[in-house]
């Protein structure tokens, strides 16, 4: 089955999202949760994930074996993608 391809903003929010969803502490998840809820290699999740980093959207906890929390900035990110696709769904776009 071929998938449609994702656009980088798509990965960014699902990337998030399963950070979000898939955590056992509010907002904290493990890299490996995190590909296979955005069905990612390994490869191309950690460069959306330093890029997540360098954006200032996620913190990396270098002590807890990786794991990775969402920012202030991340859940702006979240909240306004969400609405934006809200808008083009409800525009019939």
């Amino acid at each position: 089955m071929k998938h449609e391809k994702r656009h980088k903003l798509q990965l960014f929010y699902e990337i998030l999202c399963a950070i979000e969803d898939g955590s056992v502490n509010p907002k904290v998840a493990k890299p490996t949760y995190i590909q296979h809820s955005s069905r990612l290699s390994y490869d191309k999740l950690m460069n959306h994930i330093n890029q997540l980093e360098q954006k200032g959207m996620i913190y990396r906890h270098k002590q807890d074996n990786g794991a990775i929390t969402i920012t202030k900035k991340g859940n702006m990110f979240i909240t306004q993608y969400r609405e934006l696709m809200n808008l083009i769904e409800s525009a019939g776009l």
